[in-house]
């Protein structure tokens, strides 16, 4: 029949039209599209990397490490019963003007009263909020180290929490501490301390760690000389448990 034809045919021209003008269609969307959709390309450096320094460090433009990234750093402050970094009292003011969240921590000498070091840090120290809690660095087992040093640097620590109301955050490595120390301080935050590996070894008493030094003398922007990398094992809130509320 002639209208069947023409059916046929009008159906067959429509599928032509419909052939040629989606793909068309489909092809005009895709170059409507952005020609790069990778993602953006950010700092290597995440939220909670820091550093650390002493006065070996030299001068410290802290503007330029908060610069490059960098949100918490410390300072050493004391050594021993009374041997202050000289250059304490010029980072501690300006880590806070530049930004970054800061910290201090006391070189534990193993000869000496751990009352009198106690003291010397909290008279050399003063945290306040939103600073991080007080670090105590034990590395190094002096050759006059009397017996007990378990209980001494015990006494050290309780005298710290008690001033400033917060846990003191331990640095160590696997080798010093195992060698010198026990497993009793595992409820203490840590800092471990162990470069070239992919994540550090645990010394006993812990199952996991707050910090890791994983760089050390690194040359970083804004510091004369070298400084420690650092960063932190756990999510952004538990970062802020370390600080003082």
């Amino acid at each position: 029949m002639i209208v069947n034809r023409i059916n046929k045919n009008f159906t067959v021209l429509l599928s032509m039209v419909i052939l040629i003008t989606v793909p068309l269609a489909i092809s005009c969307t895709k170059k409507s599209e952005p020609k790069d959709q990778k993602a953006p390309v950010t700092s290597p450096l995440k939220k909670e990397h820091g550093i650390d320094v002493s006065h070996h460090s030299g001068e410290v433009d802290w503007a330029k490490v908060k610069a490059e990234g960098y949100t918490f750093a410390f300072a050493k402050a004391t050594e021993g019963m009374d041997d202050p970094d000289p250059l304490f009292a010029a980072h501690w003011p300006a880590m806070k003007k530049a930004g970054l969240i800061r910290g201090a921590y006391h070189f534990y000498v193993t000869e000496d009263d751990p009352h009198e070091q106690a003291k010397f840090f909290i008279q050399n120290v003063t945290l306040k909020k939103g600073d991080l809690a007080p670090v105590v660095d034990i590395e190094i087992l002096g050759k006059d180290t009397p017996p007990g040093l378990v209980s001494r640097f015990q006494t050290f620590l309780e005298i710290v929490e008690k001033h400033y109301g917060i846990k003191p955050i331990i640095y160590t490595d696997k080798g010093f501490w195992n060698a010198h120390l026990d497993d009793k301080f595992g409820s203490y935050p840590l800092w471990v301390a162990e470069y070239d590996v992919e994540s550090p070894t645990l010394p006993q008493g812990w199952i996991t760690y707050h910090l890791w030094q994983w760089k050390g003398d690194a040359q970083v922007p804004g510091v004369e000389k070298k400084a420690d990398l650092s960063k932190f094992n756990h999510k952004k809130e538990d970062f802020f448990q370390l600080i003082i509320k």
